[in-house]
């Protein structure tokens, strides 16, 4: 949260660099001028279960911070990039829309917090076709490259959202995943991965389930892999 009342006010970046966040805007701008980076955004797809608007919020202040570029510059930026809430936001950021709009941190007056809590999605809600991004949400997945998944636990309900189940088993594919599972026992990640194979089709030797690492650690841990190029 930035305090408003004196515009020069910005994040403190320095108590985020050991968090995940500072690792993936690293990978974004690796060896990159900003004029280069919409290209490089299109390739990526963020989906995320949280109601909050971390990530957003975070890559919109960072850009203009490394780069030293306009509000109006790192939202052009931003919209190069696919970003899913299956279960919906608090309400959407001012430089997204001005629609049903709220800061980061902004303190909802009693009706507008009504009308907030209409972008809370329920389960059946963001698994409908017709009202949710379910549908674009499993094509990422499915043409992904590769895909990584940070602190999401596994629940079923949440992997059914993210993989269709077919009625057989998929074929393999050449996709690897990445996978933080601080708390999971062994016998859960053995569990998971076979999921992961059956549902997801990917190879059980392209697994990489880590039960040793946090989110931040998992990309310093397979930086060269996860890299953008």
């Amino acid at each position: 949260m930035v305090d408003r009342s004196n515009i020069y006010n910005k994040i403190n970046f320095t108590s985020l660099e050991p968090t995940w966040f500072n690792a993936f805007f690293q990978l974004i701008v690796e060896n990159r001028d900003h004029e280069e980076l919409p290209e490089r955004l299109s390739k990526l797809a963020v989906i995320s279960f949280n109601y909050d608007r971390c990530i957003e919020h975070f890559l919109h202040s960072s850009f203009q911070n490394y780069y030293g570029i306009s509000s109006e510059q790192a939202t052009a930026l931003m919209s190069n990039l696919e970003i899913y809430h299956p279960y919906g936001t608090v309400g959407a950021l001012p430089w997204v829309s001005q629609a049903q709009r709220i800061d980061y941190g902004g303190a909802p007056h009693s009706q507008q917090l009504l009308e907030l809590s209409n972008n809370i999605r329920t389960f059946t809600e963001g698994t409908d076709a017709k009202s949710s991004d379910i549908v674009a949400i499993r094509n990422v997945i499915q043409t992904a490259k590769r895909v990584v998944f940070l602190g999401f636990a596994f629940h079923q309900l949440n992997l059914e959202l993210l993989y269709e189940r077919p009625s057989a088993p998929r074929s393999a594919r050449a996709c690897p995943v990445y996978a933080t599972a601080v708390g999971i026992s062994e016998s859960d990640a053995h569990i998971i991965r076979n999921e992961l194979h059956t549902v997801g089709g990917h190879e059980l030797n392209q697994i990489f389930l880590r039960r040793d690492l946090k989110s931040g650690d998992l990309f310093r841990e397979h930086w060269r892999s996860l890299s953008l190029g």
